[in-house]
C-alpha cells in the first residue's frame, strides 16, 4: 500500500506530522477522522518510493544503533522520547536521518519493528529480534543481545579481512602476470616458433586455446554475471556456497535459541516464544515447532519431528526439559553454535591463504612452462 504523509492536529490540538499506509487517500482521511485527527495536508511520501535506493546500514552503524537504543531505554524513557533524543545527539548523518524517520513513524502509530522494516536498512534478523522484544516487553535486553551478536560478527569479519589481505594481493598480482604473459609474451613466442618451422608444444597449444576462449567468452560471461547479480539482488535471493551453509545455519540457530532463552526467562510461554521468534528464521521452522508444542509434544520431540536440527541440539534440549533448566540449556546451544560458526570461519580464513597461493603457483607454473618450452624448441632449431 502507498505511504502518505499527513499534517494536522490531533485530539489535543497539537500539530503533528504522521505517516500512514492506506489503499487510497479517501480511506486514509476517514480513518484519521475516526481517530479525532484533523488533517491540514495529505501528500504521498516520496521516501517510500525511494526506499529501494537506500543503502543498508553497515554492521558498525547497526551495532551503534542497538547499543544506544538499549542504553537509553533502560533509563525509563519512552521509545519516542529516546528516538528524538538520539536524533538530536548523534553525529552519524546516516543514523541521524534514520532516527528522525523512526521517530515520525513510531509517533504515527507503528511499532518500532514495523518502522525499521519500512525504511528497509536493517538486517531482517535484527528487525525480528526487535519485534520479539516488543511483544515480550524485553526490548532493552533484546537490543543488548543483538548488539553483542553484531559486535562478535564485526570482530570476526575484521579477523577474516586481515587474514585474507596477503593471499588476495597475491591473487591480484598473479592474475596481472598471467594476463600479461597471455596477451603479449605467448603470442610473440608462438609467432617466432611457427615462422621458424617449429611445432608448438602441447602445453603451449593448450594455453593458446585457453587464451582464445577467454578473449571470446570474457564479455558474454561478464554480462551474464552482471545480469544474474541484478536478478538475485532484485529478488532478494542469495547464492549459498555449500561450505558456508553450515556456518550460516549455526549462526541462525545461535540467534534463535538465544532469543528463546531470553523470552522464557522473561516469563513468556514456550509456544508464544516460538511464535515471537519466527521473524528471525527464514526457513520458517518456528510456526511448525509452535504447533507441535501446542499439540502436546515436548520441545525436544518437536525439534526431532521437524528434522533439520542436529542430534546434539535435540539431546541438550531434552536434558533441559528433564532437569527443569530449559533456558540455560538453550543459552548453551546458542553459545555452542556461535563458537562453532566462529571456529569454522577462522578455519576457512586460515586455509584460504595456502590454497590461493598453491592455486596461483600451479597456474603461473603452467604458464611459465608453456612459455619456456617454445624457447627450448627455438634453441633446438638453431642447432
Amino acid at each position: 500500500m502507498p505511504l502518505f504523509r499527513i499534517k494536522g492536529y490531533d485530539a489535543k490540538g497539537v500539530m503533528k506530522t504522521l505517516r500512514r499506509d492506506a489503499a487510497t487517500e479517501e480511506e486514509l482521511l476517514k480513518s484519521m477522522q475516526l481517530e479525532g485527527f484533523v488533517p491540514i495536508s495529505v501528500e504521498a511520501d516520496k521516501k517510500k518510493a525511494d526506499a529501494k535506493r537506500v543503502k543498508p546500514l553497515s554492521l558498525d552503524s547497526q551495532n551503534l544503533f542497538c547499543t544506544m537504543l538499549s542504553a537509553f531505554l533502560r533509563s525509563g524513557l519512552a521509545i519516542t522520547e529516546v528516538l528524538g533524543l538520539l536524533h538530536r545527539q548523534t553525529r552519524d548523518k546516516s543514523l541521524k536521518n534514520i532516527f528522525s524517520d523512526l521517530s515520525e513513524s513510531v509517533e504515527s502509530g507503528r511499532s518500532l519493528a514495523q518502522s525499521m522494516k519500512a525504511i528497509d536498512v536493517f538486517r531482517p534478523s535484527i528487525v525480528g529480534m526487535v519485534e520479539a522484544g516488543e511483544r515480550s516487553s524485553s526490548l532493552p535486553d533484546v537490543l543488548e543481545k543483538a548488539s553483542s551478536l553484531l559486535q562478535g560478527e564485526i570482530t570476526l569479519r575484521r579477523r577474516l579481512q586481515s587474514a585474507l589481505v596477503y593471499p588476495v594481493l597475491m591473487l591480484i598480482v598473479g592474475a596481472f602476470v598471467v594476463i600479461f604473459l597471455l596477451t603479449y609474451v605467448v603470442p610473440q613466442l608462438t609467432s617466432i616458433v611457427t615462422d621458424a618451422g617449429g611445432t608448438l608444444p602441447l602445453a603451449t597449444r593448450m594455453l593458446l586455446g585457453i587464451s582464445s576462449a577467454f578473449k571470446v567468452a570474457f564479455l558474454p560471461v561478464l554480462l551474464i554475471s552482471f545480469l544474474a547479480y541484478r536478478y538475485f539482488k532484485k529478488r532478494g535471493k542469495t547464492v549459498s556456497v555449500p561450505m558456508f551453509m553450515d556456518i550460516r545455519n549455526n549462526l541462525t540457530i545461535s540467534l534463535i535459541f538465544s532469543q528463546l532463552a531470553t523470552l522464557i526467562k522473561s516469563g513468556v510461554p514456550l509456544v508464544q516464544a516460538l511464535e515471537m521468534s519466527a521473524p528471525m528464521d527464514r526457513a520458517g521452522r518456528m510456526p511448525f515447532l509452535a504447533d507441535e508444542v501446542r499439540k502436546g509434544y515436548r520441545f525436544s520431540q518437536s525439534l526431532e519431528r521437524q528434522g533439520t536440527f542436529s542430534e546434539d541440539v535435540v539431546a541438550i534440549v531434552r536434558i533441559g526439559e528433564v532437569g527443569g533448566n530449559l533456558p540455560d540449556c538453550l543459552d548453551r546451544i546458542a553459545k555452542n553454535s556461535w563458537d562453532f560458526a566462529q571456529n569454522s570461519m577462522q578455519k576457512w580464513s586460515t586455509l584460504a591463504e595456502p590454497i590461493i597461493i598453491v592455486v596461483m603457483g600451479v597456474i603461473v607454473g603452467f604458464v611459465v612452462m608453456a612459455v619456456l618450452l617454445p624457447i627450448f624448441n627455438l634453441s633446438d632449431l638453431a642447432r
